[in-house]
């Protein structure tokens, strides 16, 4: 594929962060009252799956040539588009759009701390006190209800950070294929293995599920959920991280709760809490510490 500028890296970053963001309203409008999070995975990851195969068929038709490399690939499918979307809406069932928006934010102090020891990227001071006032505003909105492990609020939270360091693992697994094969290789190959290991956790719900009860609006946040979640967003990073390394990839999760946090007021009528606008104003703080580029000093005559 063509040489992709920074700006257009960034710019495609920034697609799959609305397209994220948006994604946290629109599942929960059809889960859990008309599908299970496990049979709508099935879905996300089955159709993505396909969307991907015809997208590589018609275009790159690009193989892998070292056979090792699929292991990688096998990776990548578990911690990305498999056990992390288990789990990610699983825990979205149990807790607000709001609340998962933020604390996905988790993810870049540990891709942060990954790149630095495998893909030996540099570390700054702004790096560090970036992400760690986003890590900060993430804690407290799963805080929110008070440490309370028997609230299904709080365990939602939690599962949803638990995703947030399977994806993190998922940006750094990707990486050195990125800059092996095309990205539309390597999000096809991760989709085509998540699907055996989706359908197996989801079997259950899938076939008790009672499909013609779905209505038509809900196919509408599915078919979202497949053709901008599950294709177009994973396509965008994919193509960025082409130009980007992992850690700055994973910075523009950042911008995920300020769209969450407007399209959930806007359809669900939830609230802002004081303290929902302290950890934003966290994370955005960080978001500015990040992106502040150290000035190369000037020579003495």
């Amino acid at each position: 594929m063509a040489k992709l500028s920074k700006l257009q890296a960034h710019l495609f970053l920034v697609g799959a962060s609305i397209i994220y963001g948006c994604n946290f309203v629109v599942s929960k409008l059809a889960m859990p009252d008309y599908i299970t999070p496990f049979a709508f995975i099935f879905l996300r990851i089955l159709g993505g799956a396909i969307l991907f195969t015809l997208l590589h068929a018609f275009t790159v038709k690009e193989k892998v040539t070292d056979k090792r490399d699929f292991l990688r690939l096998l990776l990548a499918a578990l911690f990305g588009a498999s056990f992390n979307q288990l789990i990610f809406y699983e825990g979205l069932a149990q807790t607000s759009a709001i609340n998962a928006s933020v604390i996905v934010v988790s993810s870049p102090i540990i891709v942060l701390t990954l790149s630095s020891i495998f893909l030996k990227e540099k570390v700054t001071p702004l790096k560090i006190i970036g992400i760690s006032l986003g890590f900060i505003g993430a804690v407290l909105m799963i805080g929110l209800n008070g440490i309370a492990f028997h609230s299904g609020s709080v365990q939602g939270d939690i599962m949803v950070l638990i995703n947030a360091s399977l994806y993190s693992v998922y940006l750094i697994i990707s990486k050195p294929l990125l800059a092996k094969y095309h990205p539309f290789t390597v999000t096809k190959w991760t989709f085509v293995f998540a699907v055996p290991f989706v359908t197996a956790m989801s079997w259950n719900d899938i076939t008790t599920m009672n499909w013609e009860g779905i209505p038509l609006p809900i196919w509408g946040a599915i078919s979202y959920a497949i053709v901008f979640t599950s294709f177009l967003a994973y396509l965008f990073y994919a193509i960025a991280m082409k130009v980007v390394n992992a850690s700055t990839a994973s910075f523009y999760i950042y911008f995920q709760p300020m769209v969450a946090t407007v399209v959930a007021i806007l359809v669900f009528d939830e609230t802002i809490k004081t303290v929902q606008v302290i950890a934003a104003a966290l994370i955005f703080s960080g978001v500015y510490l990040i992106s502040i580029k150290k000035k190369p000093k000037e020579k003495m005559n």
